[in-house]
């Protein structure tokens, strides 16, 4: 059997894979708690103000221009560790802690550590006032899982400077998983930790090497606190939601439930990420439930409309999922084009063309523009409009790779109303456009074959078997071809056999082997091939196929039953309708 390529434009819309936030809440980046962020800003602009007032006054001698032109133009073209030592090397001459600070930062980038490290405590000797020197050198200690000498350095942050202390335990907590004592490192946490027993950071850093120690009770006791001291602060709960769902899904549901009940200010984002959870559990019922329940409290909510209405998509409810999305474009979320394409398509599922189309009109821009473009073509060729149609495809401004599966598009809605010398058309110009484009050849490979040109079908796929070599797809068609329009069954058989060794459990390619032993005589050899491709998919050919050959085998009655059955599939396959006419059915 041959089957014919899908471009992604005329591949229905998955809204549930389409939209990630369905899938259950992101992994989420640790940071402060709010009130912390702020004092940390106004920390780190003070500082910067007063770093600058203590730098010394350096003379731009030539070497050092020239160190530090070469570094930034070696930088730029992927250098990256040579520029570090070249800085590094500069600090150390000319002792500006500047210098030593772009060392370390291209150090860090390039993975380097060792420098890194070299650079960070040169800053620090260069600069003794400077806290993001500090820092920086002890989070590469952390990166590196040296807490042990990074202690002294984090000490001295917190005693010279306790109001960086909210950013030294976010570093704490984020950085944990990398070392190697885990109990040594749950002992110094836990250490520093009691020192600032109201602060949610300091909270949470504990619960979070606590988790990598596996004490649930100290685990479950910071979160009480912090259900007390930050219940605004949704990070934690999310960061142990995630941790939770990737190995026990109805542990991290009861912790999320059991955490919301107690934080009824959390942000709408930690809200939804419960029924997301039970969206990826696929307990879709409930999962609907808890979006309606949530949707009640924040009607206006463009997220929560956008996630509640592709819930109600999946669950086949059309007429709630036009609603919310509606309502969700009107509040202005963010996916504007997919919301416009996805209404596009329910208004066409019900029916209403015109809405339709508005829709696919103001789609503007991407691959959701693409596909829009794919529906309008679609809607004129159903009004009797084909050949504009096609046009508009064809006129499509996009990439070559887009270009490509709009032509295949655009032959594939040709090839629906049987208008197979358009289709050759469109796909001729755009292999003058894109020569020898694998997808294109196969694509017109097909439409000759429909057109009864045999000849030029088996010029495109063994063109596109020297593009793509070995291609199961490719050898499979080739070889049905040359079995069901020739008599070079030999060849055909050897074609199909490596398709089949290369993929085989694929119900085309067993179809395709079944009937190319039924066309060399051996019907009873060509039975299980079609038995096992018939299983494997239920389509009108591949019943038209064991049909016949169950028929000769003097199984009438298993015959005339399994074309019933592809009828059921597709009554007006070409295939199975000739099978019917030969056998007088």
């Amino acid at each position: 059997m041959i089957r014919p390529f899908r471009p992604l434009f005329l591949l229905p819309v998955v809204l549930l894979a389409a939209c990630a936030q369905l899938s259950g809440p992101a992994r989420p980046e640790v940071a402060p708690a709010p009130e912390a962020r702020l004092d940390a800003a106004d920390e780190a602009r003070r500082e910067r103000e007063a770093e600058e007032a203590r730098l010394p006054k350096l003379e731009l001698t030539p070497p050092i221009v020239y160190g530090v032109l070469a570094s930034e133009i070696g930088a730029q073209r992927g250098q990256v560790g040579n520029a570090a030592a070249t800085y590094l090397d500069l600090a150390r001459t000319t002792a500006d802690p500047r210098l030593a600070r772009r060392a370390a930062e291209m150090a860090l980038f390039a993975g380097q550590v060792g420098v890194a490290s070299d650079a960070l405590a040169l800053w620090i000797r260069l600069d003794p006032e400077s806290h993001a020197a500090r820092e920086q050198l002890f989070v590469v200690l952390l990166r590196a899982g040296k807490l042990a000498e990074g202690r002294p350095l984090i000490e001295e942050v917190l005693e010279r400077d306790p109001a960086r202390a909210p950013a030294v335990f976010v570093q704490l907590a984020r950085l944990a998983t990398r070392q190697a004592d885990k109990p040594g490192t749950f002992a110094l946490v836990r250490a520093l930790s009691d020192r600032f027993p109201a602060l949610p950071e300091a909270r949470f850093a504990l619960l979070s090497v606590a988790a990598e120690v596996d004490d649930q009770g100290t685990v479950a006791a910071e979160f009480d606190k912090l259900a007390k001291i930050a219940p605004k602060w949704d990070l934690p709960v999310a960061w142990q939601t995630d941790r939770l769902r990737r190995t026990d899904m109805d542990a991290a549901l009861a912790f999320l439930k059991r955490e919301l009940a107690r934080r009824p200010d959390a942000g709408v984002e930690l809200k939804m990420a419960y029924p997301r959870l039970l969206v990826s559990a696929k307990r879709y019922d409930e999962a609907r439930e808890a979006f309606d329940a949530l949707l009640a409290r924040h009607p206006d909510d463009p997220e929560l409309l956008y996630a509640s209405g592709l819930m109600a998509y999946q669950l086949k409810d059309a007429a709630a999922a036009e609603k919310r999305l509606a309502e969700a474009l009107k509040r202005g979320h963010a996916e504007a084009d997919f919301l416009r394409l996805t209404l596009g398509q329910l208004a066409e599922q019900r029916g209403d063309a015109v809405l339709a189309q508005g829709y696919y009109e103001s789609v503007v821009s991407g691959q959701n523009k693409l596909q829009a473009q794919v529906r309008l073509a679609a809607l004129e060729a159903e009004a009797g409009r084909l050949e504009p149609a096609l046009a508009r495809l064809e006129a499509v401004d996009a990439a070559s790779n887009d270009k490509i599966a709009l032509a295949q598009s655009a032959s594939q809605l040709a090839r629906q109303y049987k208008r197979h010398d358009l289709a050759q058309g469109v796909l001729d110009r755009a292999l003058a456009a894109y020569p020898n484009t694998p997808e294109l050849l196969y694509e017109r490979a097909l439409v000759f074959e429909l057109r009864g040109d045999y000849a030029r079908a088996e010029r495109d796929l063994r063109a596109f078997l020297v593009e793509k070599p070995g291609d199961a797809v490719g050898e499979n068609a080739l070889g049905y071809l040359l079995a069901n329009r020739t008599q070079r069954f030999k060849e055909a058989q050897a074609l199909i056999a490596r398709a089949l060794k290369a993929d085989p459990d694929n119900p085309t390619i067993l179809d395709s082997m079944g009937w190319v032993l039924y066309r060399r005589g051996q019907p009873r050899a060509a039975l299980p091939f079609l038995e096992r491709a018939w299983a494997g998919m239920k389509d009108a050919e591949i019943a038209a196929h064991l049909g016949e050959v169950l028929w000769q085998l003097g199984r009438v009655d298993d015959a005339r039953a399994l074309w019933d059955a592809g009828r059921e599939v597709d009554a007006e396959h070409p295939v199975l309708l000739d099978t019917l006419k030969r056998f007088a059915r």
